[in-house]
């Protein structure tokens, strides 16, 4: 428990020092993406009691917001999330394929055509 403790703390610190520009944005992403693995093994260990983690930061008074919204998306500020832009990818790379096709069914080759 006092690791969970430990790294929920640390992750904190890391989260308001990257905030008032104390930490460079690599130093700052290497460190919360090995807080955040290291706060999986150490809620394994204590998940058979608290079933989630606010519940383990609630017993324990741990005001740490900051922290808690690092665990829940499970990666660092620094590193975008493109799970949303997905579709749109896709569906910009076919409209584009099939613009090429139909250029090409009605042999339209030059770019000015």
């Amino acid at each position: 428990m006092a690791d969970l403790y430990a790294v929920i703390n640390t992750l904190q610190s890391i989260e308001k020092a990257y905030i008032k520009d104390a930490i460079q944005a690599k130093e700052y992403t290497a460190a919360c993406s090995k807080l955040l693995v290291q706060y999986k093994i150490a809620f394994k260990q204590v998940q058979s009691e608290f079933k989630t983690v606010e519940e383990f930061m609630k017993k324990y008074r741990l005001d740490c917001p900051a922290a808690l919204e690092r665990i829940k998306e499970d990666r660092p500020i620094t590193i975008k999330d493109d799970k949303g832009n997905t579709s749109r990818c896709i569906a910009d790379i076919v409209s584009l394929f099939i613009t090429v096709m139909d250029k090409l069914r009605l042999e339209i080759r030059a770019m000015d055509e």
